[in-house]
């Protein structure tokens, strides 16, 4: 059995410390002293990383000087409800908007060209790309909120 490709080394490496929690099945296991037996860079990062898990359980725990707090599930749904909210009202101001500019500039195109049916065809909106363009910054607006609740 020769070198597995380095695709195959990285989902391997990834193992390692599954197995030093003892989290893999007997295959996987077996697959993994096969792979570090024939890899000797593998085996290589498998020592360094048995050593620092070593290093680490025999380490003892730290108290924290300061209290940690997770947010409550009932204010993460809260939000996420809020967000779902003002995600509606946005892409209902965008159709909004879209439709009565789209109305208004058929309705003075119509009086200017009515001779020019293309003409008309080429002002309207693209309502696709606004909906895309609202969603990235909806999304973009809910990683903020995310990040600011966990910066603080």
């Amino acid at each position: 059995m020769g070198q597995l490709p380095s695709n195959d080394c990285d989902r391997l490496r990834e193992q390692v410390s599954a197995s030093l929690d003892g989290e893999l099945s007997q295959l996987e296991s077996a697959r993994l002293q096969a792979h570090l037996a024939g890899c000797a860079s593998c085996r290589a990062f498998a020592a360094t990383a048995g050593a620092a898990s070593r290093l680490l359980q025999a380490s003892p725990l730290e108290e924290l000087q300061f209290a940690v707090a997770l947010p409550s599930r009932r204010r993460l749904a809260a939000a996420r409800k809020l967000q779902v909210a003002a995600a509606a009202a946005a892409l209902t101001v965008t159709v909004g908007l879209s439709a009565a500019l789209g109305t208004l500039s058929s309705s003075s195109g119509s009086r200017q060209h009515a001779s020019a049916p293309a003409a008309h065809n080429s002002r309207l909106r693209f309502p696709e790309q606004e909906l895309k363009m609202l969603h990235q910054a909806s999304e973009a607006r809910a990683n903020l909120v995310i990040h600011s609740r966990f910066a603080t």
